[in-house]
C-alpha cells in the first residue's frame, strides 16, 4: 500500500484491509467514516465505509447507495473492488464533477468483505471454502475425500489415478487437458479424476467423497423464501443464524435511507437480477423494466450481460435457489438490487459464452483449449500447473496437476484486477446517479395584517420514485414522503396541518414499462413528481419548513421571518 491508495494488483489480508480502511478515513475526515456493523465467527470486524460530503449534511438525510462484497469466502475480488469504489469516491470529491454531485447530494455505504474468517483462510491457505468456518451442517468431518495439498506446492488441484475403466481421458488436442471418455470408447489410456487430498476412514477399497466441513452457504441464508438444509444446500438453521449475515441485513436495516443495492460476487461476469425463484411475468412491469433499463446500462459499461437468475442463472432447472440476497432486498427491503458476479476468465480467452451454468458444469473442448492458450499467453503458464508423478499414501500412484482455480477461474490474475474494480465502479456511479432526490421551495403572501399564506412546492427530481419500487408500494415497505412546518413561538394554524403525508412522488423512471416510447406519439405523463402544500399562519416571527423521505433525502427549508414583497 502507497500512502491511502491500496495497491490493486494484490488481494489483501484482512489487517491489510483494516488499514486501508482507517486510511481512508483519516485523510478523508469531511467524507468518510469506518463503522464495525458486527464481529464475525472467529470475532474479525465488519467494516462498512459511511461515504458523504458532511458539510453538506449528514449521510442518513440523503438518498444512500449500498454495496457489499465478499459474501463467499473465495471472491475475493468482490472486496477490493468495494475498496477500489471508495478510493475512487474520495479521490473524485472534487476533481470529478460527477462524484462531487453524487457525494454533495448522496451517501454511499459500502461493507468490502462479509466474510473475513473465509476470505482469511482462502488466501493464507491452498484451501478453498463456501463462506464462514463455523461447522455445518455437522460439527466434524465426515468420512470420505477431503481436499489437502497433499505434495506442499501450496495449491489443492486435481489427482488423476491411472484406470482402464475410468471416466477421463487426455485430450489429444493439448496433453494438460482431460476430456470425458465417450460413450464408445474403448482400449485407450484412462483415468479417475479426484480432487486432490485425504481419505478420511479410507477402508483400502470404497472412495467415498466426503461432504465438505463448511458448506454454510451465506447467500442461502436470507430470510426471503429461506429452506431448510434438506430443500436447500447451505441454508444454515434458520435466516440469518450466523453473525455475517445478521449483522449486514442489521446495518441496512439501520439504514432507511438506502434505494439501491450492489452486491459483489464472482465468476462468470454477468450482472444478476431478481427473481431467484419466479417468472419475470409476476414482477412489476414497472420494475422489471427498470431493472433491465439500470442494467442494460450496467451492460454498455461493464460489457457482463444483464440476465434473471430465474430464467438465466439456475443450477437445477427443476429447482429454484432460495434465501438469497438481492431478493430479499428487492421483495422485502423494497429496493432495486444487483448481484453482480466479475470476472470471466473464459471471456479473457476469448470464448463467448451463452449458458453460464452449462459452461461452468461442462465446457466445450475447444473452449478449454482456448483458455490453455490464455494461460501460456498472459499468465507464463502459471495458472496451470503440469501433471506429475506422485505416491499417494492411501491409493498408490497418482498424477497431480490442473489449474490453479484461486486466480485464474474464481478470480482475475493480480496483474487484471484493477481494470475489473473499474469498470465495476463506473456500473455504480451511473446506476447511483438514478436516484431520487427531493427539491423544495417556499413562498410567502401576505393575506391581512398578521395573517399570511405559506406555500412550499416539493418535487422529486430523480429517475427513481420516492417509493422506489411497484413492490415497495404494494407492501408499503417505505414511508411516504412527509411536509411538516415549524411555528414561531405564538404563531398558530389558521389552515392546514402542521404534519402532512404528501404520498409518494413519481420520478422520471414512470416512462419505463409503458409501450409507447415514440415522442410523437406520447401522450405525456401526470405531474405525480410534485406537490403543493400551503399553510394560514397568524403570528410573526420565523417559519420553517421540512420535508422527508425516507430514500429521497431531507430537505429544510430555512427559517425566514414575514416579508411583505413576497417571495
Amino acid at each position: 500500500m502507497s500512502g491511502s491508495k491500496p495497491d490493486f494488483d494484490t488481494y489483501l489480508r484482512f489487517d491489510e484491509m483494516t488499514d486501508a480502511l482507517r486510511s481512508f478515513a483519516e485523510k478523508y475526515p469531511d467524507l468518510c467514516e469506518i463503522v464495525s456493523v458486527g464481529k464475525s465467527y472467529e470475532g474479525r470486524d465488519i467494516w462498512l465505509a459511511e461515504i458523504t460530503n458532511k458539510d453538506t449534511g449528514p449521510a442518513s438525510e440523503k438518498p444512500a447507495f449500498w454495496v457489499d462484497g465478499n459474501t463467499h469466502a473465495g471472491e475475493v475480488t468482490g472486496s477490493m473492488a468495494a475498496l477500489f469504489l471508495i478510493h475512487t469516491l474520495l479521490e473524485g470529491h472534487g476533481p470529478d464533477e460527477r462524484i462531487t454531485r453524487l457525494l454533495d447530494e448522496q451517501t454511499f455505504y459500502i461493507l468490502p468483505r462479509i466474510s473475513p474468517d473465509g476470505a482469511e483462510r482462502y488466501l493464507t491457505t491452498p484451501h478453498t471454502l463456501r463462506a464462514t468456518l463455523r461447522p455445518w451442517p455437522e460439527p466434524e468431518e465426515a468420512p470420505g475425500l477431503h481436499p489437502d495439498d497433499i505434495n506442499g506446492d501450496g495449491h489443492i488441484l486435481q489427482m488423476r489415478v491411472p484406470d482402464k475403466n475410468g471416466e477421463w481421458k487426455v485430450s489429444e488436442k493439448d496433453a494438460r487437458l482431460l476430456i470425458p471418455r465417450p460413450p464408445d470408447d474403448f482400449g485407450g489410456e484412462y483415468y479417475r479424476v479426484y480432487r486432490e487430498g485425504n481419505f478420511k476412514d479410507y477402508d483400502g477399497f470404497e472412495r467415498k467423497i466426503a461432504r465438505p466441513l463448511h458448506s454454510l452457504d451465506m447467500n442461502r441464508q436470507y430470510p426471503y423464501e429461506w429452506k431448510g438444509e434438506s430443500e436447500q444446500m447451505g441454508a444454515g438453521p434458520y435466516p440469518l443464524s450466523e453473525p455475517e449475515s445478521r449483522a449486514q441485513i442489521e446495518a441496512l436495516l439501520a439504514r432507511k435511507n438506502v434505494f439501491s443495492v450492489h452486491t459483489y460476487h464472482t465468476f462468470c461476469g454477468a450482472i444478476l437480477r431478481p427473481f431467484s425463484n419466479r417468472d419475470d411475468l409476476e414482477m412489476p412491469d414497472h420494475d422489471l423494466a427498470v431493472f433491465k433499463k439500470l442494467g442494460d446500462r450496467g451492460t454498455d459499461i461493464t460489457g457482463y450481460p444483464n440476465i434473471s437468475v430465474f430464467h438465466d442463472f439456475r443450477y437445477d432447472r427443476k429447482k429454484s435457489i432460495t434465501g438469497v440476497f438481492d431478493d430479499w432486498a428487492y421483495d422485502e427491503y423494497g429496493v432495486f438490487a444487483f448481484t453482480i458476479e466479475f470476472w470471466s476468465m473464459a471471456k479473457a480467452a476469448g470464448v463467448e459464452v451463452s449458458d453460464f451454468i452449462e459452461f461452468i458444469r461442462n465446457p466445450p473442448e475447444e473452449a478449454q483449449i482456448k483458455m490453455l492458450e490464455w494461460n501460456d499467453r498472459e499468465l507464463g503458464d502459471e495458472g496451470f500447473s503440469e501433471w506429475e508423478t506422485f505416491e499417494h499414501p492411501q491409493i498408490g500412484r497418482v498424477e497431480i496437476g490442473g489449474w490453479k482455480t484461486k486466480f485464474t477461474a474464481q478470480n482475475p490474475p493480480p496483474h487484471l484486477l484493477e481494470a475489473e474494480c473499474e469498470k465495476l465502479a463506473k456500473f455504480a456511479l451511473s446506476h447511483a446517479s438514478a436516484a431520487p432526490l427531493l427539491k423544495a421551495e417556499m413562498k410567502a403572501e401576505e393575506l391581512a395584517d398578521g395573517l399570511r399564506r405559506i406555500e412550499v412546492t416539493v418535487e422529486n427530481t430523480g429517475y427513481l420514485p420516492t417509493n422506489i419500487t411497484k413492490v415497495a408500494e404494494e407492501k408499503k415497505l417505505i414511508k411516504p414522503v412527509e411536509v411538516e412546518v415549524h411555528l414561531p413561538e405564538g404563531a398558530s394554524l389558521v389552515s392546514g396541518e402542521r404534519e402532512r403525508d404528501i404520498g409518494h412522488l413519481a420520478g422520471r423512471s414512470s416512462l419505463e414499462g409503458g409501450s409507447w416510447k415514440d415522442s410523437a406519439f406520447f401522450a405525456g405523463l401526470p405531474s405525480d413528481y410534485a406537490r403543493r402544500v400551503e399553510w394560514v399562519i397568524r403570528g410573526e416571527g420565523a417559519v420553517e419548513v421540512e420535508v422527508r423521505s425516507e430514500k429521497a433525502g431531507t430537505v429544510r427549508l430555512a427559517p425566514f421571518g414575514f416579508d411583505r414583497s413576497g417571495f
